[in-house]
């Protein structure tokens, strides 16, 4: 007699979905027992193939503001006046940027122009990855500084030189401003040869007020 065929104990559409249940839990982490699996013809280690790969950032490299102590101004560099002004220096035989000072008052704050995309300081590619260039403001735009003159414009990485580190000194003297101070500030990009990109970026600042908390001379790696 002879022997009848064994009918599968799942219809093909119950199969299907149960797979894809099972398959759905394993990306999400849920561990389906292995028996269950291969109850439905699925190995285990389908599921712990289709576990999402977990990728960490590589960490930046940079160590971050370097604070030197007081700024260096002497008598002279640091007599007030009733405007204040900023002084750009000339740009040097390959363009670059070569520093820039100036006497920040209150009246200054939040005057300056964003970065015009039509300059491209020496050296700029892109600002999107993997390039990660900014058209560096030397005196920054809440302070007054022009983002349309090449003399206040360099490249540096927006992350982390543009931003947070040198965000970070421009906003203690916006705050000072803001409370009617007077600042002295310099800001001094510094090659390595005949480099289009600054190694490293000075600032250096000295609030004129008595009970000023301004009075730093620090220097930013300029790397990613």
């Amino acid at each position: 007699m002879a022997r009848k065929k064994q009918k599968p104990p799942f219809s093909p559409a119950v199969m299907l979905m149960a797979i894809l249940i099972i398959l759905v839990l394993g990306v999400l982490g849920v561990q389906v027992p292995d028996s269950v699996q291969e109850l439905f013809g699925i190995h285990p280690q389908t599921q712990q193939q289709t576990k999402p790969s977990s990728t960490k950032p590589s960490p930046s490299k940079n160590p971050g503001p370097k604070e030197l102590g007081a700024a260096t101004f002497s008598k002279t560099e640091l007599a007030d006046s009733k405007k204040g002004w900023i002084d750009y220096h000339s740009l040097d035989s390959l363009g670059r940027a070569t520093g820039a000072d100036a006497l920040l008052k209150p009246n200054m704050v939040n005057t300056g122009t964003s970065a015009n995309k039509d300059v491209r300081p020496p050296g700029f590619i892109s600002g999107t990855d993997p390039h990660n260039h900014s058209r560096g403001h030397l005196i920054g735009r809440q302070l007054g500084g022009s983002g349309d003159d090449p003399r206040n414009l360099t490249t540096l990485y927006q992350t982390p030189v543009n931003t947070p580190f040198m965000t970070k000194y421009e906003n203690q003297i916006r705050q000072a401003l803001d409370k009617g101070e007077t600042i002295r500030y310099r800001v001094t990009p510094i090659y390595e040869g005949t480099e289009l990109l600054c190694k490293q970026i000075e600032l250096e600042a000295k609030g004129l007020d008595r009970n000023t908390k301004i009075d730093f001379r620090v220097t930013i790696l300029n790397e990613k």
